[in-house]
């Protein structure tokens, strides 16, 4: 009897549990759990967020690895959800945000001008190409090889510029360390001989009192400097004077041209290899350029090929911005119909010079840097000892 009871209290919560306003609320409990899961994951990924931006590699290696995933055959949704599953931080959201778009039949090229600080316009319109000509998967291809190209390029440079800078952080190390460390203690025994002291002395000893006597207003000074300094460079009026200048400079005036000729051409070279026409190239390319007298040069460009300007006729008369031996090679690809290979070769001699600079930089440069050092060696040590040589003298 006991075990007949049991066996009836068993079947009976098992009803229970088979019942349909029970399951509902099984499942209700289950999609709340879910929907907790999701908020915490959104909220991990806002956090990430707040830590720094989408890097340039971060970018390169979602290129390559999309092109290889849709030329595999996988479809673009699955291709980027696979990329999303890998990724993190602020890059995962926006990529996730990408897919939400593709699902609603938004085009890929559509969902990545939203985000124009991580895709650039040349970007979005080799990617818009490759969708209309049914060629994204090389378009992609194209645009990884030029993309790391590009970053090896940039990493190339700034690498050539620790020396210098390593040398000229040194140099103002050494002349501050004089200023507050040296200059006090033997300031006050020049005043108490009474010596004349030469005009670098005063005013070394002006600089180190100020910054001594007022640090914080000392600091604020340099602070507000540096910052007034970056504003005036960018400025309209001050940043063309400013960057033809930079391009007249002995050697970084031909990294300067080197770097700004050689990101043009390979712009150019894609965007004509992906199926642009050679006005839709040139009014992008102005963006891949940092010295504002190639941005302008290629705007005017673009105005006058809209016009039926001949491209070589504008270049030719753009000696000391694009070299004969470039102008000459464009001019055949032009008259050929082959100008997407006549930019890709002016972009590897390009590359070429600019490889051969940036690995003799540090000797290039070693005679002015030794130069300047000289000098700022010289002023102190004359600062120093010209007034301590007086003070020999009047005994």
């Amino acid at each position: 009897m006991v075990l007949q009871k049991q066996i009836k209290i068993k079947n009976s919560k098992k009803n229970n549990l088979d019942h349909p306003s029970v399951i509902k609320r099984r499942q209700l409990k289950d999609a709340d759990k879910q929907e907790k899961k999701k908020v915490i994951k959104k909220k991990m990924d806002l956090k990430n967020i707040a830590f720094g931006g989408i890097s340039k590699k971060s970018v390169l290696y979602f290129t390559k690895n999309l092109a290889i995933l849709i030329k595999t055959g996988s479809t673009l949704i699955e291709s980027l959800s696979v990329l999303e599953d890998q990724l993190t931080g602020k890059f995962k959201v926006t990529v996730a945000d990408i897919i939400s778009q593709v699902q609603k039949g938004i085009g890929l090229s559509e969902a990545l001008k939203k985000y124009p600080k991580v895709f650039s316009e040349i970007y979005v319109n080799i990617v818009r190409i490759g969708e209309e000509s049914g060629t994204l998967d090389k378009n992609l291809k194209y645009l990884a090889g030029q993309l790391e190209k590009n970053y090896k390029l940039k990493k190339q440079i700034i690498g050539a510029m620790i020396y210098p800078m390593i040398i000229l952080g040194g140099t103002v190390l050494l002349a501050g360390g004089v200023g507050i460390f040296i200059l006090p203690k033997i300031s006050q025994m020049f005043k108490n001989f009474q010596v004349k002291l030469p005009l670098t002395t005063r005013i070394m000893i002006v600089i180190s009192d100020f910054f001594q006597n007022h640090g914080i207003l000392a600091v604020s000074v340099v602070i507000v400097a540096i910052v007034l300094l970056v504003v005036l460079s960018r400025m309209r009026v001050i940043k063309p004077f400013l960057h033809g200048l930079i391009l007249k400079l002995p050697v970084i005036g031909r990294v300067s041209k080197n770097y700004n000729l050689t990101m043009f051409y390979r712009s150019m070279s894609i965007l004509l290899q992906t199926g642009s026409t050679v006005d839709e190239a040139l009014s992008v390319c102005s963006l891949t350029v940092t010295n504002i007298k190639y941005k302008r040069f290629i705007e005017n460009t673009y105005k006058q090929i809209k016009g039926g300007g001949s491209l070589y006729d504008i270049i030719l008369n753009n000696k000391k911005l694009i070299p004969p031996t470039d102008s000459q090679i464009i001019n055949v690809g032009e008259e050929s119909g082959t100008m997407a290979d006549s930019f890709t070769y002016v972009a590897e001699i390009r590359d070429d010079e600019l490889n051969d600079i940036t690995k003799n930089l540090s000797v290039l440069l070693e005679p002015i840097l030794f130069i300047l050092l000289g000098i700022a060696v010289g002023l102190l040590a004359m600062s120093i000892i010209a007034p301590i040589y007086s003070i020999t003298e009047s005994f």
